[in-house]
């Protein structure tokens, strides 16, 4: 059902034809309104009356200072913080391979030079990756937390290739490069580098297979957050002993710089915003439980943060912690499931997990901490006609917040929501989308991978089919929105392509990516 146009039922302004008016092409427009401009006076009049204009008074020269006072600085668009930020994280990763070039000797040898500017690029990349894992929300708002989290992983790829090129080429051109594989003789410098090396694969290892080793997310969480660490630390240590490549005094500051700033981001992660939080408890208000092993919590302010409120956009989510000190190691990542527009916090969460499980054991009056809000996964930053959201289990949360923030904003733009599940009792967020259903101009879609006999909805997966029978005619002037398991997104995204829909018109959100 297509809304109205507010400006529908006006007649139309007559002007001079021989006359080109750059409004014109508005008059073809449906349910346009054209007003002739006024002019300011006693009596306003249309401005195809000629009036002879008054020649404005002389006014007096405007200073330096007043001049410098009209000037009104545009705030950054989005795309111009993400080109400043792109080019400030490449700057800080490839300073120190210029460094390394002024010491580079050709009586060295190319392969050596090559295995000490690896070194250096591997040892800028991973220091940047403390940044990555900061959390900073101005660093990733132009970007959004997920493809800053896509991105941490897979440059991880390029710092892991360099490090092991680093000694695999200077085992290949001299013996006395081998002897260091001796690793209790070797030197102390020899021994930090492969303590850096020996750390990067372990966490490498334990990322990538960290359902097949079958370890929780707190263990992983705390193991990746030391090894980090240890990696950089040695890593530094290793280059500062050296020392070939650092005796120059401006080299070694210019190191010296890099090391504080990676500290200091490791000390404002587990030091500052955990004192940030912990002045700004939020406790339990109310507990809802929900099919399927889920539970709804909402939580509000334990008292007013030194009038510091919390807002945030529908589809964005925030850490959490529960007990008595935020001083830990590990947070988990939650949808917001409220209304951006309501007084309270609310997070729907499904049991799938430690952490997850426990949420059943909180009780009204709790504390917890809340670090957010983070991400751009939102319909602010993707306005459109209208909205098609496809998710599984609980990838549902960001879009019960969207959906009721579009309630209790009056918008009823026409809204999909294809929702899968293996059982139609497990259905995350039931009880919120029937108390939308009349509120919004939503269509609900529920498919269900292994139903029991009395289904009678919608069987199987979200595919091809299932999208043909259901979206309009106009299915590619509307913006999609994705939420679910990376390999979940993956195969919906490649079904909206085949649909013909248009790339920049997909927006994904991967949960569960480590």
């Amino acid at each position: 059902m297509s809304a109205a146009s507010p400006r529908s039922g006006s007649l139309p302004v007559v002007r001079p034809t021989s006359v080109p008016s750059p409004r014109s092409a508005l008059q073809d427009r449906p349910g346009a309104q054209i007003r002739p401009r006024r002019t300011p006076g006693p009596r306003s009049t249309p401005a195809l009356e000629v009036r002879p204009e008054p020649q404005p008074a002389p006014r007096p020269r405007p200073t330096t200072r007043t001049r410098a006072a009209r000037v009104r600085r545009a705030a950054p668009t989005r795309g111009a913080r993400a080109v400043v930020w792109l080019a400030a994280h490449l700057l800080i990763g490839v300073v120190p391979l210029a460094l390394c070039s002024t010491q580079l000797m050709p009586g060295r040898g190319f392969v050596v030079n090559l295995s000490i500017a690896l070194g250096f690029v591997a040892l800028s990349v991973l220091g940047l990756q403390f940044a990555l894992a900061a959390r900073l929300s101005r660093a990733t708002a132009p970007f959004g937390i997920d493809a800053v989290l896509r991105y941490h992983r897979q440059i991880s790829f390029l710092a892991v290739a360099a490090a092991l090129g680093h000694p695999v080429l200077l085992f290949l051109t001299a013996d006395r490069y081998r002897a260091l594989l001796d690793v209790v003789h070797a030197p102390l410098r020899a021994q930090l580098a492969w303590a850096s090396v020996g750390a990067l694969v372990v966490l490498m290892v334990t990322s990538i297979w960290r359902r097949a080793l079958r370890l929780s997310y707190a263990v992983w969480h705390v193991l990746h957050s030391a090894l980090g660490v240890l990696i950089v630390l040695a890593a530094l240590g290793h280059a500062f002993l050296v020392n070939y490549y650092f005796s120059e005094p401006w080299v070694r500051l210019v190191w010296a710089l890099y090391a504080a700033a990676f500290l200091w981001l490791a000390v404002w992660v587990r030091l500052v915003k955990p004192l940030r939080l912990w002045r700004r408890p939020w406790r339990v208000a109310e507990l809802w439980p929900e099919p399927g092993g889920s539970v709804t919590v909402g939580v509000e302010p334990a008292y007013r943060h030194g009038g510091h409120g919390f807002s945030f956009q529908a589809g964005q989510f925030a850490w959490i912690l529960s007990g008595r000190t935020p001083f830990t190691l590990t947070y988990h990542p939650f949808s917001m499931s409220s209304s951006a527009v309501s007084s309270r916090v609310e997070f729907t969460i499904k049991r799938v997990g430690q952490f997850t499980s426990s949420v059943r054991e909180l009780k009204v009056g709790d504390t917890v901490y809340v670090d957010g809000p983070h991400g751009s996964f939102t319909l602010q930053r993707h306005p459109g006609l209208g909205y098609v959201f496809l998710g599984t289990g609980a990838g549902v949360t960001p879009f019960l917040s969207m959906l009721a923030t579009m309630a209790d904003q009056g918008d009823q733009r026409p809204c999909w929501l294809f929702l899968g599940n293996a059982h139609e009792g497990q259905i995350t967020g039931i009880r919120q989308l029937a108390r939308l259903q009349g509120r919004l101009n939503l269509t609900v879609v529920h498919v269900i991978s292994r139903p029991g006999e009395s289904w009678t909805g919608e069987r199987g997966r979200i595919d091809h089919a299932l999208l043909d029978r259901y979206l309009p005619e106009h299915w590619r002037a509307l913006q999609y929105f994705l939420c679910a398991r990376e390999e979940v997104v993956d195969a919906l995204e490649q079904t909206l392509l085949g649909l013909d829909v248009p790339a920049e018109r997909i927006h994904s959100e991967r949960f569960g990516m480590v």
